[in-house]
């Protein structure tokens, strides 16, 4: 019996120890609060504090994301547009971050007011052209007078200039990376005024889009740039065609006139040659071919059903006669 309240008394010290000792992980930071006051601040580790009177708060000490919502808002060149951004930040002094914002659902908050208010001021004062480019290199307009551009920015990935730009934008270069670091640095100034324990690591901008109504703007002038363009390559391939045609049509006739001639020269000399060997035979023997032609004439005249009366006399029936 004497030793049951010697375990009792065992059991409350090491309930009162264990409620006494606390870990804090790699990457975290604790503060010790007591009555609502930060008491201290440890770090990694194995610590003590008072049992009931002392609370315990863990804050993340590693690099921590905001993502904030793609806001609409109106650029120099009198477009609205839509500006999606994201930032790095963390926790440098997790007293003052307490006292401040009490926990990270807080510093969320504030960094949603000081970040999209600084990147509101900073776009609204630059061309959309500034926005999306990252150098200085002169846009190109082509022959119909439209500016064309892919530009890349400061991360990985291709932003379009739009081809509807004013002229005094197109007098500057790209301030895309100048926007990025001025948004960074007012930030960095406004949270080191308001000493909210924060040091903001990186900031970047997601993406740049235009509003819909914009957007089908843009779209139709860049349809139309495209049908110009198409009925100047459609009018050039009608040129060409029309220089080919007229080239093939004349090297045909070249051709057909070429034939005629050698036709001819062919006809020519075959006639000649026929002509020389009627002669030839006709000088042979001269009653001979008079025989043969009057053959060939009994032979077209006295053919088929047809009648012909003819003189005794006629020299169309002379071999006959000497025939009887």
């Amino acid at each position: 019996m004497k030793r049951f309240p010697i375990l009792a008394v065992l059991f409350v010290l090491l309930i009162v120890v264990s409620s006494a000792l606390f870990v804090v992980p790699e990457g975290q930071t604790a503060l010790i609060i007591q009555l609502g006051k930060v008491k201290s601040q440890q770090g990694p580790g194995l610590h003590f504090k008072l049992p009931i009177v002392d609370e315990v708060r863990f804050f993340d000490s590693r690099v921590l994301a905001w993502d904030g919502d793609p806001e609409r808002i109106p650029v120099k060149d009198s477009k609205f547009i839509y500006v999606d951004t994201f930032a790095r930040w963390r926790i440098s002094d997790a007293e003052r971050f307490y006292n401040a914002v009490r926990d990270e659902a807080g510093a969320q908050s504030r960094l949603d007011d000081i970040l999209d208010g600084s990147v509101r001021d900073v776009v609204s004062t630059h061309f959309l052209n500034e926005l999306v480019r990252s150098t200085d290199r002169p846009l190109e307009t082509d022959r119909l007078g439209f500016v064309s551009e892919v530009a890349g920015g400061d991360e990985p990935g291709e932003a379009l200039v739009d081809v509807g730009v004013p002229d005094e934008a197109l007098d500057g270069g790209g301030k895309r990376l100048e926007v990025r670091q001025s948004i960074f640095d007012i930030c960095q100034k406004k949270l080191t005024d308001l000493d909210l324990g924060i040091t903001l690591e990186d900031l970047r901008i997601k993406r740049i889009d235009y509003t819909e109504q914009v957007q089908n703007e843009v779209y139709n002038r860049m349809v139309s740039q495209q049908e110009r363009i198409a009925e100047r390559y459609r009018a050039q391939g009608e040129g060409k065609r029309a220089e080919i045609s007229g080239g093939t049509e004349q090297e045909l006739k070249q051709i057909d006139s070429e034939s005629y001639r050698r036709a001819q020269e062919i006809k020519g000399a075959a006639e000649a040659d026929s002509t020389r060997i009627y002669a030839e035979a006709y000088g042979a023997d001269e009653e001979f071919y008079r025989f043969l032609k009057s053959l060939e004439t009994y032979e077209a005249v006295l053919g088929g059903e047809d009648t012909l009366i003819l003189s005794t006399e006629s020299d169309l029936m002379r071999y006959l006669k000497s025939q009887q």
